[in-house]
C-alpha cells in the first residue's frame, strides 16, 4: 500500500476566514445574552404596572429588581427599597419596599394577601418576595395600595428565631440557677425560709385543709345530688297533688258562685218574714188592747152591779137575805 504524501494547510492564507467565524459566534452568543439580560430587567419592554408597598422589619437579601412571585410564577419585581419614616419624618428601623406588579394579576392581589420574603429554589439561592394570596376574600388593592407584610420563610428566619428561643432559654436558666444558689444559701431570706421546717409543716397543713375542703365538698355534692333525685321523683307528685288541688279549689268558687244569690234570696224572704212578724205583733197587740178595753169595760159592769147589790142589802125589805160578802168574784181578779 502506498500512502499519499497530505497537502499542508496554510492557517496563514485561512486566518482572515477563522477570524470572521469567531467574530460571527461571538456577536451571536453576546447578542442572546444581551437579549435574556435585557428580558430578566425588562429593559425595552413596555408592560402595564401599577405600585404597592409593604413594610419588612428587615430586608436582608432583598433588593432592588428582586423578582416578586405568586404560587411561583413571577408577577413583578421590587422597585425600591428605603428606610420608612414615621409621621414626624424619624426615621425607623423597618424598610419600606416598593413593588411594580403586573396589572394582569392584578385581580388576584386583596387586602387579606401578604407577602413575605422566601428562598425559591433551594437554601443558597436568591431570596424572592412570594405573595400568599386568598382568592374571593377581601377587597382587590388598588394602585399604591398597601400589602401587609408576614414573616420570611427561609432558613435564616428559622436559625433567627431558634437563636431567640435559645436566648430566652438561656436566660430562664441563669434565673433558675440564681434561684437555686439563693435557695441554698441560709444567709438569704428564700434560703432561710426553704430551710425551715416551719415552711413545710405549714404546706403539710394547708394540703391537710385542702383535703378536708376536698371531702367536705364531696359530701355537699353528694347531698345535692340526692336532693336533686329526690327533687326529681318528688316534685312530679306535688305538682300533680297541686294540680289537684288547685281543681278541686276551681270547683269549689264554682260550686260558690251561685250561693251569693242564695243567701241574697234568703236575706230578701227573711226580711219579708220579718215584716210579716211585725204585721202580726202589730195586730196581736191591736187585740190585746181591746180585750184589755173589754175586761175594764167588764169590771166596771160588775162593780156596778156589787155597788147595787150593796145597795139593795142595805134596805130594811132585802138587809136580811144579801150575804156579807161578794158573792161575784171579779173578773180580773179570777183571771190574774
Amino acid at each position: 500500500m502506498v500512502f499519499r504524501k497530505i497537502k499542508q494547510v496554510n492557517w496563514m492564507e485561512m486566518s482572515g476566514l477563522l477570524v470572521g467565524v469567531i467574530s460571527t459566534v461571538a456577536v451571536m452568543i453576546f447578542s442572546l445574552v444581551l437579549y435574556h439580560y435585557l428580558y430578566d430587567k425588562n429593559v425595552g419592554v413596555i408592560k402595564d404596572e401599577y405600585k404597592l408597598y409593604s413594610t419588612f422589619d428587615k430586608a436582608l437579601g432583598l433588593k432592588k429588581g428582586t423578582s416578586v412571585q405568586i404560587s411561583g410564577v413571577d408577577v413583578g419585581r421590587v422597585t425600591n427599597v428605603s428606610i420608612k419614616k414615621d409621621a414626624a419624618g424619624a426615621i425607623s428601623d423597618s424598610v419600606l419596599m416598593e413593588f411594580s406588579i403586573e396589572k394582569k394579576y392584578q385581580n388576584l392581589i386583596t387586602d387579606s394577601a401578604k407577602a413575605y420574603a422566601i428562598r425559591d429554589q433551594n437554601l443558597i439561592s436568591a431570596r424572592v418576595i412570594n405573595i400568599d394570596i386568598k382568592k374571593n376574600k377581601g377587597h382587590v388593592l388598588e394602585d399604591k395600595g398597601i400589602l401587609s407584610a408576614g414573616k420570611a420563610q427561609d432558613i435564616e428566619t428559622v436559625i433567627q428565631a431558634a437563636n431567640d428561643l435559645l436566648a430566652r432559654v438561656n436566660r430562664l436558666v441563669d434565673a433558675a440557677d440564681e434561684l437555686v444558689a439563693m435557695a441554698l444559701d441560709t444567709g438569704t431570706t428564700m434560703g432561710a425560709l426553704f430551710g425551715s421546717r416551719a415552711l413545710y409543716d405549714n404546706l403539710n397543713r394547708q394540703l391537710y385543709r385542702l383535703d378536708d375542703i376536698t371531702l367536705l365538698g364531696k359530701n355537699v355534692l353528694k347531698k345535692t345530688s340526692f336532693l336533686l333525685d329526690t327533687m326529681n321523683t318528688g316534685v312530679p307528685t306535688l305538682l300533680s297533688r297541686a294540680n289537684e288541688v288547685t281543681n278541686n279549689v276551681g270547683n269549689l268558687l264554682d260550686d260558690f258562685k251561685p250561693l251569693p244569690s242564695q243567701v241574697t234570696s234568703l236575706l230578701n224572704s227573711m226580711d219579708s218574714t220579718v215584716g210579716r212578724m211585725d204585721n202580726l205583733v202589730t195586730d196581736f197587740g191591736a187585740v190585746t188592747t181591746g180585750l184589755q178595753d173589754f175586761m175594764n169595760t167588764t169590771e166596771n159592769t160588775l162593780q156596778s152591779a156589787d155597788d147595787l147589790m150593796t145597795g139593795m142589802s142595805k134596805m130594811w125589805l132585802l138587809k136580811g137575805n144579801v150575804p156579807r160578802h161578794d158573792s161575784v168574784p171579779f173578773v180580773v181578779e179570777t183571771l190574774w
